[in-house]
């Protein structure tokens, strides 16, 4: 499923959750959150894999479903490849996403030749997608989250993958036994409010200030939301928390720990 979503900068909390009330937003919840993370493995390696399969297995299920992981890494190749190498594969098989030429293509051999190929073979770990792991009070829900660098417009469009499980533990022994790495730990304190089908939070994280966070389909209640509140003057972005901590010289995805004091 995707997501929209906007960051409002530099807010002071108490400050915004009486807006918040004011203009009408519902309170959910304030909690803190302890957040693992886990890379996916290299999309090199994922590649290699479904070619091999595909290559050496002639069983109608198997293929199919490395068909469909073939399309899964071609949905990030679309997003962090140039366009100039994207276009003329689409324009050669007449087909609107990169994905799209698994349908299309004839076999296997005739999708390695394509020049392309050699690009996708060059990508590593993706930095827009990773297994979030976060227990809430108790709730721990295991997610994929893959936040897309090419927009239509500019709100930062994210998909989202969530699912509930029985607890932090489990799940982590689950994750490192299929092979996932786990790249850090963090927290944040999150105060979740609501306004009609909008998402409201306002995040604190370890060392960057706190910032509001909407999410909503209808991109029309981001200006109500702020022209209600009174937060127009505050900056206004579409971005990730890793692009925050960057602008302050934090490179977040090699810190194995971002923790409250």
């Amino acid at each position: 499923m995707f997501e929209k979503e906007i960051k409002i900068l530099d807010v002071d909390v108490q400050e915004a959750e009486q807006k918040l009330r004011d203009f009408g937003a519902e309170f959910i919840f304030k909690t803190k959150q302890k957040i693992y993370t886990y890379d996916l493995p290299t999309i090199s390696h994922r590649l290699s894999e479904a070619i091999d399969m595909l290559k050496t297995n002639v069983n109608l299920l198997t293929v199919y479903a490395y068909k469909q992981k073939l399309k899964t890494i071609l949905l990030e190749a679309e997003d962090l490849l140039p366009d100039a190498d994207i276009i003329p594969v689409i324009e050669q098989y007449s087909v609107q996403h990169l994905p799209d030429i698994i349908d299309v293509i004839d076999n296997i051999d005739e999708f390695t030749t394509l020049p392309i190929i050699n690009k996708i073979q060059s990508l590593h770990i993706n930095p827009n997608k990773w297994v979030r792991l976060r227990d809430t009070n108790g709730n721990v829900t295991l997610t994929v989250k893959h936040v897309f660098d090419k927009n239509t417009d500019s709100i930062q469009k994210v998909a989202e993958y969530e699912i509930k499980v029985d607890s932090v533990d489990e799940a982590d022994r689950l994750l490192v036994a299929l092979g996932f790495a786990k790249r850090n730990v963090q927290e944040k304190i999150r105060t979740q409010y609501r306004y009609k089908n909008a998402e409201i939070d306002i995040d604190q994280w370890p060392r960057l200030r706190p910032y509001i966070e909407i999410e909503s389909d209808d991109t029309g209640l981001y200006q109500e939301i702020i022209d209600g509140c009174g937060l127009g003057d505050k900056k206004i972005v579409s971005c990730n928390t890793e692009d925050l901590y960057r602008e302050i010289g934090i490179n977040s995805r090699e810190t194995p720990e971002l923790l409250f004091e």
